[in-house]
């Protein structure tokens, strides 16, 4: 049996956008009466049949966010969502996760099976934690849907796409000086995958830091979980002597490490330091209290969702007006918080 014609080859055959096709097969506004009839007789000889279903999603009036994570079981998440559901309430949008990597573990295949779904059910916007392939950012922008990223970058092709991101480098020189301020020079980084692109500055921080105040550093990579950063680090350990102070990369790191270190009975911080990235809930009730470097997630959900709020209205009230509805992005989208190291117990203060 031949495939059957999808949207994409109607717009191949009559040469027009998809977002014109679309609008014209569903009698949208925005496409002139000889567009409109081109289309449909392509359609025709095409024996393309629309998805009513879908051209009433299309219809809709842009209600639901999309906000993609790589395993939720990351504070850093749950208080991010916060900021999101409390800007999105008044305007009537609601968030929804979609998590592409739930064991810790990031696929491709994940990633654009889950782009389709939001496509097809026709999100607002989305809010992407990490960076997304340049093929699923153009496809999302090919159907109006725009994206804003938070704790990672764009594909450095996409150079408009609004980010909220912050200095990891700066901010993890702070936290090595802050280690060499205590007289420590023996450094562990348990990081996560460089798929995460927040990895390689705080990698690179790091290792400057070390540099610059003369101390050894041994960096190992976990997957993106508890049970990964438990079980890596329990490995290193088997096979290696224990480091002055640890530097966890983010909460599921933390929550990992210090699975380890209460199983071996290492005393936090007298026989071992802990820093980790990101404060959450429960870190000041830790014994010892934990010493985090903070970005405030909550904050960035926020701001997140009021970027993506403007765009959207901004979409709506172009598609009043007869135009395309095109994300307009703008320089301000793209924006860098301030980190703020909290020192508590662990670190040894």
């Amino acid at each position: 049996m031949s495939k059957k014609p999808t949207l994409r080859d109607v717009s191949r055959v009559t040469g027009l956008s998809m977002w014109t096709v679309s609008r014209a097969l569903g009698d949208l506004s925005g496409v002139s009466s000889d567009t409109r009839e081109t289309v449909r007789q392509a359609a025709a000889e095409l024996g393309y049949v629309p998805n009513r279903v879908a051209q009433e999603l299309r219809k809709n009036t842009r209600r639901s966010v999309a906000v993609i994570t790589a395993s939720t079981s990351n504070y850093y998440y749950i208080n991010m969502m916060k900021g999101i559901q409390r800007t999105l309430r008044p305007t009537g949008r609601t968030a929804v996760v979609a998590d592409i990597a739930a064991e810790g573990v990031y696929t491709r295949e994940l990633e654009d099976a889950t782009v389709q779904d939001l496509i097809q059910s026709r999100a607002a916007g989305v809010i992407a934690t990490l960076t997304l392939s340049l093929d699923s950012v153009e496809l999302l922008e090919k159907w109006d849907i725009p994206v804003v990223f938070v704790d990672s970058d764009p594909p450095a092709e996409a150079a408009m796409v609004p980010a909220i991101t912050m200095d990891n480098f700066a901010a993890s020189v702070e936290v090595g000086a802050h280690l060499a301020g205590h007289g420590y020079r023996d450094w562990l980084f348990l990081a996560y995958p460089s798929r995460w692109s927040t990895r390689a500055d705080r990698e690179r921080g790091i290792r400057h830091a070390s540099e610059r105040f003369q101390a050894n550093l041994e960096v190992i990579e976990s997957e993106n979980d508890v049970e990964s950063a438990y079980a890596t680090l329990s490995a290193h350990l088997d096979h290696g002597s224990l480091p002055r102070a640890i530097v966890a990369a983010n909460n599921p790191m933390v929550h990992g490490a210090l699975r380890v270190l209460h199983e071996r009975s290492f005393a936090v911080p007298d026989q071992v330091a802990l820093i980790g990235y990101d404060d959450f809930d429960w870190a000041p009730l830790l014994n010892p209290a934990l010493t985090v470097l903070d970005q405030d997630s909550e904050d960035i959900g926020v701001q997140a969702a009021q970027i993506l709020t403007r765009i959207i209205e901004d979409q709506i009230q172009s598609e009043r007006n007869g135009r395309p509805p095109r994300p307009a992005y703008q320089p301000a989208d793209r924006r860098r918080v301030e980190p703020r190291l909290i020192v508590r117990r662990s670190c040894g203060c």
